[in-house]
Formats: structure tokens, sequence, C-alpha cells
């Protein structure tokens, strides 16, 4: 039993090899610094595992666990303020986007977040594209948020 599982485990991995090289590019926190830069954003060291990009008139947290670990996007919303509907706008929003979520952190505050499982590495290009995505996403939660009025 033990021996089929292997083969088909085995067999799995080989499938997919060719893929493997693609996808393990390990990124660190200095590459994305200089690419994030070199395409006009103001990038700051903010912490061990993290970067501050300032955006328009907002910043992106960008936080880095290790070469082989997650690529987290946060934003926090100062502007937005949930009245009595805001959870049901949350909920509807979130149900909406599948890649992102939007939240009420421990302090109140209104946050975007996103996330990149990188387990086994991702490439640079990878990073780029994500980081345009949130800023997307930033948009259409603030177009969502416009068009509910007073939520």
């Amino acid at each position: 039993m033990t021996r089929k599982w292997m083969s088909a485990a085995l067999a799995a991995a080989f499938a997919v090899a060719p893929l493997g090289g693609a996808l393990a590019a390990g990124v660190n926190k200095s590459q994305i610094a200089s690419s994030l830069a070199s395409k006009g954003y103001s990038v700051q060291d903010f912490k061990p595992n993290m970067l501050a990009v300032v955006v328009g008139e907002h910043v992106v947290l960008v936080g880095v666990d290790g070469a082989d670990a997650d690529v987290s996007y946060i934003t926090y919303l100062n502007d937005v303020r949930l009245g009595d509907g805001g959870h049901k706008f949350l909920s509807k929003f979130n149900s909406e986007v599948k890649f992102g979520r939007a939240y009420v952190d421990r302090d109140g505050d209104v946050a975007l977040q996103m996330d990149r499982n990188a387990n086994g590495g991702v490439t640079m290009q990878n990073i780029e594209s994500d980081f345009e995505v949130f800023l997307l996403l930033i948009s259409k939660f603030l177009s969502d948020y416009e068009a509910q009025g007073s939520v």
C-alpha cells in the first residue's frame, strides 16, 4: 500500500516538474523594494520583514516572511468610516472579491489585505503583478464604498 502511494506521489511530482523551476525563484525584501522603486513608487524600509510603499494618498505595507513564505499586502483606509451597515458592506465586498479581504482591525481601522502563498518561492513578476492587483482592490473597495453612500 505504501509503495503504491509513493509511486503515485513520484508520478505527480514528475508530471509538474517542468513547472517547478519557473515557480521556485526566491524573492527577498530588497529585491521587492528595488523592483517597486524602479516602477516609480516611493519605497521605504518599515520593519525587518516589511516595506512601506506610498501610492498616492495610500501606504501599502508589503510584508515578506522569508524567501519561501507568504507575501502580504495591507493598507489601512483611514478616511473610511463604517456606520451601522458597515459589517453588511464588508461581508458583501468580501463575498465578491475572492483574492483579498476587508476587515476592521482591533483598533477599529478599516484594512484591506491580500496574501500570496509563496511556499516554494515566487518570481518578481508575480510580486509586481500582485502589487498592481492590490492597487485595483483598493480602487474597487473605495468605489463600492462611495456607491453605497453612508454605510
